[in-house]
């Protein structure tokens, strides 16, 4: 059986990639928007923002998760 400890060290090892993943898919979004020249400014930038917000916000959740399991290891 698992100490809590260890179970927090996993589920924080878990969160850091699945966050790094995420951003990896916001900065292809990025990379792939940043250089168009089909669409206008407007459009590019408010596909990039809707990207960013997007990762913000599974960043937000998943340090949540982290924060809990932190409680949980603490308690």
């Amino acid at each position: 059986m698992k100490s809590k400890e260890q179970i927090y060290n996993d589920v924080k090892e878990l969160v850091e990639a699945q966050d790094k993943e995420n951003y990896l898919v916001y900065y292809k979004i990025f990379l792939d928007n940043s250089g168009r020249h089909d669409i206008p400014t407007e459009e590019k930038e408010a596909i990039i923002n809707q990207a960013y917000s997007k990762y913000k916000q599974q960043s937000a959740e998943l340090y949540d998760i982290l924060d809990h399991a932190y409680l949980d290891f603490i308690a």
